[in-house]
């Protein structure tokens, strides 16, 4: 009786071991459960092909990726295929040093072949083809634009200028006027000509803005005893002659006043009805915030700005 019991106590035993052989065969090992990116000093990989070796610098990422990685049983028939070897060599902190080849379907640690679990195996392919792709990539050139146009000044504040294109100018198609900062605080008045660098990038508002200015040039100073923009004052406000003349149709023939004084082209009208440019002149108010003049047979376009401090 005893003799039996014996026999089917190892009998169990023997089960149970198969058993764990099985599962071990089967359900696979995590030989990385326990990394941890603290544990590693330098870490590098090597593809073949090409036959490049690149240099981890950040190791977390590939810590989780190893973590995941299941080996089951050992098979060395690996050195039977061909594909491309990716190779992790790891240099520890207490001096030991590991070589792990991903080569699907195998992974070989330290020289030895295990039939590995897939997918685990192909995210270490696809993470050094990155780093292989990330190396390869070309560096950048410094693609700042620099964008050049001239402009006029029409008006100054503390901290930026109202400036208006030259007619030759690209930006004019864009805007009649630009509000450029003035960080370098250059003592520009109304009239002057200045070149302004920027990035390209004309920004939708108005005054139009530049996305970025990288300097602003004075290129023509304006004497001042040159004669100023042609300017009235009208309701007590200063309108500033565009440069344009209007394209309203079907004109009112009655005037809604009439330039009755005038003082010098260098001087700022300081009276309503007196401009620097003549008088007996009509005009009519027109859209905007703008005046309208009658001169010459043809109506000029002036608008309103903020006199200058």
């Amino acid at each position: 009786m005893r003799k039996r019991t014996m026999i089917i106590l190892l009998i169990c035993i023997l089960s149970v071991a198969i058993t764990m052989i099985i599962f071990a065969a089967v359900g696979g090992r995590k030989p990385y459960k326990d990394l941890e990116a603290a544990q590693i000093v330098s870490a590098t990989v090597q593809l073949s092909p090409p036959g490049k070796t690149i240099q981890i610098t950040e190791t977390k990422e590939l810590v989780d990726l190893l973590k995941d990685v299941v080996v089951y049983n050992k098979d060395n028939s690996y050195t039977g295929y061909s594909g491309q070897g990716v190779t992790f060599t790891l240099v520890m902190a207490d001096g030991t040093q590991t070589s792990i080849m991903e080569y699907n379907p195998f992974l070989v640690i330290d020289g030895v072949g295990y039939k590995t679990k897939y997918e685990p195996c192909e995210a270490l392919n696809r993470y050094a083809n990155m780093l292989l792709e990330r190396t390869e990539m070309p560096a950048f050139a410094d693609n700042t634009q620099e964008i050049t146009f001239q402009a006029t000044v029409i008006e100054v504040a503390d901290n930026s200028i109202l400036v208006e294109p030259v007619d030759d100018s690209l930006e004019l198609n864009s805007a009649d006027k630009f509000s450029i900062p003035n960080k370098e605080k250059l003592a520009l008045q109304i009239g002057d000509t200045v070149k302004i660098v920027y990035n390209g990038d004309i920004l939708e508002s108005y005054p139009a803005q530049l996305g970025e200015v990288y300097k602003i040039m004075l290129l023509e100073q304006v004497d001042a005893m040159w004669d100023r923009i042609p300017m009235v004052r009208i309701d007590n406000k200063l309108y500033y002659d565009t440069g344009r003349e209007s394209i309203v149709n079907g004109r009112c023939g009655n005037m809604d006043g009439e330039i009755t004084s005038t003082v010098d082209g260098t001087e700022i009208p300081m009276e309503d009805n007196q401009s620097n440019f003549g008088s007996g002149f009509g005009y009519q108010y027109g859209a905007d915030d703008t005046i309208e003049i009658y001169m010459n047979e043809k109506w000029f376009v002036f608008e309103y700005r903020e006199e200058p401090q």
